[in-house]
C-alpha cells in the first residue's frame, strides 16, 4: 500500500522523485506563464472591452446628470 501511495504523491507532485519531472523547472513555469498570458488574452479580452466600455458610459451619464442638477451631491463630497 505504502508504494501506491508514494506513486500517487509522485504524480501530484507532492514528494520528491522522477515522476513528473521533465526538462528544467524554471523553463516549464515561463513556458506556462507565456500560455497563460496569451490564452487569456483571448479569452478575456472582449468581456473586458465591453465592461469597460459599459462603465465609460455609466460614468459619462453620470458626469451628465451630476452636471444638470447642481443641487445633487451623488458621488461627490463637500
Amino acid at each position: 500500500m505504502s508504494s501506491r501511495w508514494d506513486t500517487f504523491q509522485r504524480m501530484l507532485g507532492i514528494k520528491g522523485g522522477r515522476f513528473r519531472q521533465t526538462g528544467m523547472f524554471g523553463s516549464n513555469i515561463i513556458v506556462g506563464a507565456v500560455l497563460g498570458i496569451i490564452s487569456g488574452k483571448y479569452i478575456f479580452e472582449e468581456p473586458l472591452q465591453r465592461y469597460w466600455a459599459e462603465k465609460a458610459a455609466e460614468q459619462a451619464a453620470l458626469q451628465g446628470g451630476a452636471a444638470a442638477s447642481p443641487g445633487s451631491s451623488q458621488g461627490k463630497s463637500h
